[in-house]
Formats: structure tokens, C-alpha cells, sequence
């Protein structure tokens, strides 16, 4: 046989607990505020307790489960409030965020944007509302780390990320609102790459603003009913 193939990396033990729990999430079989026991889980999967506590912490890293001192880990649970609240702080800190990096990005920087923007388009068309909440992550992730500032960067993951996982555990509810912020968003994205073409921090920041102000109005109607998350 002529053909020739790449190895096959075997599927790590943390890997499948973390794909099995975020499935387990985003179907609703594990709801929004229940409680997680790291000794429960190595239990029923079979394997050590540290690495139960590894694949959740990446969970919590990309904003599926929060982990309150003295009460525990449970899943992403906000209130439409909790909600116009981060959003607050984000119509005040990402713009930031924003124009600093239109500061600061190499001609590579931009090209990688770029892709992510790319990537974002087609999930969109495929109607992938998991992998384009993802890519459309990805895209202001990597916005956050050029900006230079680890500060904001590190303050937006901290409030951003679990209202990205709460689009995706919400998804099904008023999915063609859904899916028009998904056009919104990417929108948005080509404005934003253009201002960085155009080396306009200023445009940047303000493009930035006014699309988290619109995102905001629309929490009530697209994302969340009245009354908590689950």
C-alpha cells in the first residue's frame, strides 16, 4: 500500500471527561447552578480525582462552570441582570481593549485576524452556532492579547468567557435571534479589521462600543428569558 497517513493521537483521559461534561451542559442533562463533586465524578468515569479536578478547570476556564470559595464548583447560572451587568463593564473595558491594539498589531497580527474572521463566515453559513460563538471568541481573544494590556485582558476573560458558554447553552432558545446576532457579529468583525487596516484606534474603539451597546438591548429578547439562566 502506497498511501501514507498521519498517526493518530490517542484521545487523552481529561480530554474525554472535558467533552463528555461540556456535552452533558450544553444538553441540559447537567443544569445550570447544580453542584459538582470531583469524587462523584472519578467514580462514576473511572479515573483519579485530580484528573477530574484538571478537566474542571478548564471547563471553568472557558466559562462553563464557576468555582465559588467555601461553596464549591457549579455550573454557569446568571440572571438576565447578571448579564446587563457584565455588560456594563464590558461597554467600558473592551473599547479599550480595542483601541490599544489597532496601536499595537504587527501586519501578522492583522493577517491572523484575518483567518479568525474567515473561520467565524463560514460557521456562520453552516449555521455552526457552537464553532462560530468559538471562532468569534477566538477573534476577540486574541483583539484582548494584542491590546498588551494583561489586565484587561485578563479582567475580560474573567466576564466575557462564561457569557460566551451561556450564548451556547442557550442557543435553542429564540435560535433565529441567535443567528441574526451571528450576522451582527460578523458585521461588526469586517468594520473592526478595517479599522485596523486603516490603523484607527479611535474608529476601533468606538465600532467597538456602539456593537456592545446594540448586543445589550438585545439580552432580553435573544438570549435569556426573565428570572436565572439554566
Amino acid at each position: 500500500m502506497s498511501a501514507t497517513f498521519e498517526r493518530i493521537e490517542p484521545v487523552s483521559k481529561k480530554t474525554r471527561v472535558v467533552t463528555l461534561l461540556r456535552e452533558a451542559i450544553l444538553s441540559g442533562t447537567i443544569k445550570g447552578g447544580e453542584q459538582i463533586v470531583e469524587a462523584k465524578l472519578a467514580q462514576q468515569f473511572g479515573v483519579g480525582q485530580g484528573l477530574v479536578r484538571e478537566a474542571l478547570i478548564e471547563l471553568e476556564h472557558h466559562g462553563f462552570l464557576q468555582r465559588t470559595p467555601f461553596t464549591g464548583t457549579t455550573v454557569t447560572t446568571l440572571t438576565l441582570e447578571d448579564a446587563q451587568q457584565i455588560f456594563d463593564v464590558r461597554i467600558e473595558l473592551e473599547p479599550l481593549a480595542f483601541r490599544l491594539a489597532v496601536q499595537r498589531a504587527s501586519e501578522k497580527e492583522i493577517a491572523s485576524l484575518k483567518d479568525l474572521i474567515e473561520k467565524t463566515r463560514l460557521k456562520a453559513k453552516d449555521e455552526d452556532l457552537e464553532g462560530f460563538f468559538e471562532a468569534h471568541l477566538s477573534f476577540r481573544n486574541k483583539v484582548w492579547e494584542v491590546s498588551g494590556n494583561r489586565f484587561v485582558q485578563q479582567s475580560l476573560e474573567r466576564i466575557v468567557i462564561p457569557l460566551y458558554a451561556l450564548y451556547l447553552i442557550r442557543r435553542s432558545y429564540n435560535r433565529e435571534g441567535i443567528l441574526q446576532t451571528s450576522v451582527e457579529c460578523l458585521e461588526h468583525q469586517e468594520k473592526i479589521i478595517d479599522a485596523f487596516q486603516r490603523r484607527d484606534a479611535e474608529a476601533a474603539r468606538q465600532v467597538a462600543r456602539e456593537f456592545l451597546l446594540r448586543m445589550k438591548d438585545f439580552l432580553g429578547t435573544r438570549l435569556v428569558p426573565e428570572g436565572p439562566i439554566s
